[in-house]
């Protein structure tokens, strides 16, 4: 399943593994500035990653799953499919629950308290993405590589 260099879905799939990426490196800055309480900066950064995230699976991600979906729901004996499927449940969890925690942080933003209740929620968010992105560059090698 080799798509070759300038085939139009190889530009967009590279360019998103690259906003991927990038969109990691924003919620691990996010991070430390939560570690050095500068809560604002860690929540608008937390925002912009998570608004570039939903972009990203709106225009990349989720047409080409939805697109390819019959295939990914019979031939789940194939390792492409299989790592495709652990990409995709952990990614689509802590999507909804990055939408959720920073739905309620710009509700309130200038009240952290209610933030300190959601570190659970937090954590397991960062852990599903960390998940997420491991087994899509898997995914991406796999099918591209």
């Amino acid at each position: 399943m080799s798509i070759g260099l300038g085939h139009p879905r190889f530009v967009q799939t590279d360019a998103n593994l690259i906003i991927q990426i990038v969109t990691m490196v924003m919620i691990l800055v996010s991070f430390y500035y939560m570690k050095k309480g500068k809560l604002k900066q860690h929540g608008i950064l937390m925002g912009l990653a998570v608004i570039l995230h939903v972009l990203t699976f709106v225009s990349v991600m989720g047409p080409i799953f939805n697109q390819n979906f019959g295939f990914f729901s019979t031939e789940t004996s194939i390792p492409l499919v299989q790592t495709t499927w652990l990409h995709a449940i952990p990614g689509a969890i802590a999507l909804l629950l990055a939408i959720f925690l920073v739905g309620k942080w710009a509700i309130h933003a200038s009240v952290t308290a209610p933030c300190y209740k959601r570190k659970r929620i937090m954590d397991l968010t960062l852990i599903l993405w960390l998940i997420s992105l491991v087994f899509g560059i898997a995914t991406y090698v796999l099918i591209y590589l």
